[in-house]
């Protein structure tokens, strides 16, 4: 009993169908349906590798968390951060020194950020994620030296070894003469820029604001770099208990968790939008499993009399519909998954024959696209369209379950 649906299913399936009409809307419906499949698997992959991308930029390139102490009367910046490398789920920590400059070189003029930076590993490492990341510090103790962005390089025509001149503003003194230093700066390292996060932005020994600012003694405000940077505002609550020491605090999610909630919203529309696709398309051959039903009135009415009872029929056209749906899903998401795992090899592909397309050349190509297949997402998108699939073609398998037997047979 269980096998023999499956069995008279497949027999109507393979009956050759005379009607060329109803046979190309099925093959066009079929299409519709992988289509739909595929765009959906696709979609939903870009939005996670987006996503892991923006955790790579983001979370590589920001501190996670800032601490920004009120007492400087008793406050030592030294033995503070030893204090906080010790804390649960605080990886590194260092004096956190941001300042706006503006660099000139051959008559060409940039604003920049200019940012501290303590030690060299912890440096790689943030720059981990960066593709094609090179550094290269070959003078260590050298104050004047600074670690730009690829983009400015190529933005300003410089490159690494060039002397580079950059204008500080000293806000302290009241003297407008004063108030700007210009200083040498020697380009010994370059890091692929990943965005616009830090594109214009330059790396300069923390050496460097001692001698010349005397940050030494003004130094208030420590960086905070975490195990799980996703939790910061519990790691960072924990530290102020432990610290005992009045501070100001904030931490990346302040400024951009709200791209992670855009990212679910999306994602959400994203896969309803496409859904509403698939629906359509299922509705398509919901309609070829009725005009179906309508065809096959004697073969009903022949298996009715054989002893056949509602459900059985209902189960025939339910596996009649659901069989179209079942290999337009597979062929989709075959398709789709093969594309996600050969992204790479098709961007290249692109790359080398559309040099000069704008599409390729634009920031968010080079940047945050990226295709990561979640398996979760397949068993989700599978499972939806066989709900679907169901629900559209229930009807057909319902009317076929009251067609009464007795009245087509007398036709016959």
């Amino acid at each position: 009993m269980n096998s023999l649906p499956f069995l008279i299913t497949k027999k109507f399936s393979l009956k050759k169908n005379k009607n060329y009409l109803i046979f190309l809307t099925s093959i066009l419906s079929k299409i519709g349906v992988s289509i739909s499949i595929f765009a959906l698997i696709v979609s939903v992959s870009a939005l996670n590798g987006f996503q892991v991308l923006l955790n790579k930029t983001i979370l590589s390139n920001l501190p996670h968390g800032i601490m920004k102490f009120t007492d400087q009367s008793y406050f030592k910046w030294h033995s503070m951060i030893k204090k906080i490398n010790i804390l649960p789920g605080i990886t590194y920590s260092e004096p956190y020194i941001v300042t706006k400059g503006l660099l000139v070189i051959k008559n060409q003029v940039k604003p920049i950020e200019i940012k501290s930076f303590s030690n060299i590993k912890h440096l790689k490492k943030k720059f981990f994620f960066h593709l094609k990341m090179i550094i290269f510090l070959k003078k260590k103790g050298n104050e004047c030296e600074i670690i730009l962005s690829s983009y400015l390089l190529k933005y300003l025509s410089i490159k690494k070894g060039n002397w580079i001149n950059i204008f500080f503003l000293n806000k302290k003194d009241d003297d407008l003469n004063s108030q700007i230093q210009n200083f040498s700066l020697k380009i010994t390292g370059v890091f692929e820029s990943n965005g616009i996060l830090d594109s214009k932005i330059g790396y300069v020994p923390l050496s460097f604001f001692k001698k010349f600012f005397n940050a030494d003694k003004n130094i208030n405000t420590i960086e905070l770099h975490m195990s799980d940077p996703l939790n910061a505002d519990k790691i960072i609550l924990n530290a102020a208990k432990k610290i005992n020491t009045p501070f100001l605090a904030y931490t990346w999610i302040d400024s951009y968790k709200y791209i992670y909630d855009d990212i679910k919203k999306i994602k959400a529309v994203v896969y309803l939008g496409l859904l509403l696709l698939v629906i359509i398309s299922c509705f398509s051959i919901a309609s070829i499993s009725l005009i179906t039903v309508f065809k096959k009135t004697q073969e009903i009415a022949i298996l009715r009399s054989m002893g056949a009872n509602n459900r059985l029929i209902q189960i025939i056209f339910l596996y009649y519909g659901l069989r179209s749906i079942i290999i337009s899903n597979l062929i989709g998401l075959f398709i789709g998954i093969t594309t996600i795992l050969n992204f790479k090899r098709i961007l290249l592909f692109l790359e080398k024959n559309f040099k000069n397309n704008m599409l390729l050349d634009n920031i968010y190509y080079n940047n945050f696209f990226m295709l990561k297949i979640n398996f979760l997402d397949v068993i989700i998108i599978f499972i939806s369209t066989m709900i679907i699939g169901m629900i559209t073609n229930w009807y057909p398998a319902y009317y076929a379950s009251k067609i009464d037997p007795s009245k087509i047979l007398k036709e016959y």
